[in-house]
């Protein structure tokens, strides 16, 4: 008997087919409507990632002994940006605030260049400076009356002073009578520096009559060496500073003493080396050929060279203005200012 098929039959056919197909193992090829499918995180790290060779870097393999550490690679782990254009980075943060902590003040870092430093109890006293020296022309002429016992003359005395260096020239020459017995003359000259102390001399001659001689001072070694017109070379050693005889003179009147001191000096006669003493009495109104002179007075102790007296003018660059010796046998001599140039 045939039986006619109706329509919701063949409907109801189709879907039990297509509903075995989709649990049946079948595959469709249907298009996706829904979202993406699950990726691995991986995947999208490759993707998202604008330096995929520094993530996908392997790890380092563990060591026997943990490193050092090391401060973050910036390029790895960048810095956040700041907050605003004026907001430091972390870094200067850090630095400001490590400058900031309190140091002990027994530290060195607690001396700054605004911190009074007291170093007087670590450092070495200084030597004072000596005392300023008297200045001087650069050339001066003085001329005396001489008088030894019964003879007479004059004597001379130039000062020449270029920089730092200084010659001293005397000359003694008898007058009247006197020049009948005492023929010849007598002169000396010393030659040297000029020294923040005062003199320093370097060569003496010595001539009376037709004996000459000369001496050489060494100031580094301490050493005087006589050279005389016949004989052998003689030495003498000394400590600290030396005059010889005239450059002794214009020591004084570089160093103006004050009154009430005493001075001491090695002093080189022209022929020997002595100790010499001089105490500093006092001021004298002294009457010359110049008029009226106030002075300084000095003598020099007994030395077993006898006594000998200077007497400084005061108001003329503390030049000698009176000189007077006398030896053993009561022989004296003295000099007498007659002029002064300039």
């Amino acid at each position: 008997m045939n039986r006619r098929i109706r329509p919701w039959g063949l409907a109801l056919a189709g879907s039990l087919l297509l509903h075995a197909g989709l649990f049946g193992g079948l595959k469709w090829e249907l298009p996706q409507f829904g979202g993406p499918p699950e990726v691995p995180p991986l995947e999208v790290e490759l993707t998202v990632s604008p330096q995929p060779p520094l993530v996908a870097k392997p790890p380092v393999p563990a060591q026997s002994s943990p490193p050092k550490p090391r401060p973050p690679d910036p390029v790895i782990e960048p810095v956040p940006p700041a907050k605003s254009a004026a907001e430091p980075l972390p870094e200067t943060i850090q630095v400001a605030e490590v400058a900031s902590e309190p140091v002990a003040a027994d530290s060195p870092a607690d001396v700054t260049p605004d911190t009074p430093v007291d170093v007087a109890d670590n450092s070495v006293a200084a030597e004072p400076a000596p005392p300023a020296l008297n200045e001087l022309p650069s050339r001066l002429d003085l001329r005396y009356r001489l008088r030894y016992g019964i003879a007479s003359g004059e004597q001379t005395l130039v000062w020449v002073n270029e920089g730092e260096r200084y010659t001293l020239s005397s000359v003694a020459v008898a007058t009247g009578l006197a020049g009948v017995f005492y023929r010849g003359r007598f002169a000396q000259t010393s030659r040297g520096r000029i020294t923040p102390t005062g003199l320093q001399p370097e060569d003496f001659w010595d001539q009376r009559g037709n004996k000459r001689s000369r001496a050489s001072f060494d100031a580094t070694q301490g050493q005087i060496v006589l050279v005389p017109d016949t004989g052998a070379p003689r030495h003498f050693s000394y400590e600290g500073t030396v005059q010889d005889a005239l450059s002794l003179f214009f020591q004084f009147a570089l160093t103006a003493p004050p009154s009430g001191t005493q001075l001491e000096y090695h002093v080189f006669n022209g022929k020997k080396l002595r100790d010499y003493r001089y105490d500093v009495l006092g001021e004298v109104l002294l009457e010359t050929r110049l008029g009226a002179l106030r002075t300084l007075h000095l003598a020099r102790a007994d030395s077993g060279d006898g006594r000998f007296e200077i007497w400084l003018a005061i108001d003329r660059h503390y030049l000698p203005v009176r000189m007077r010796r006398s030896d053993e046998a009561d022989s004296e001599m003295e000099l007498s200012i007659l002029s002064i140039t300039p």
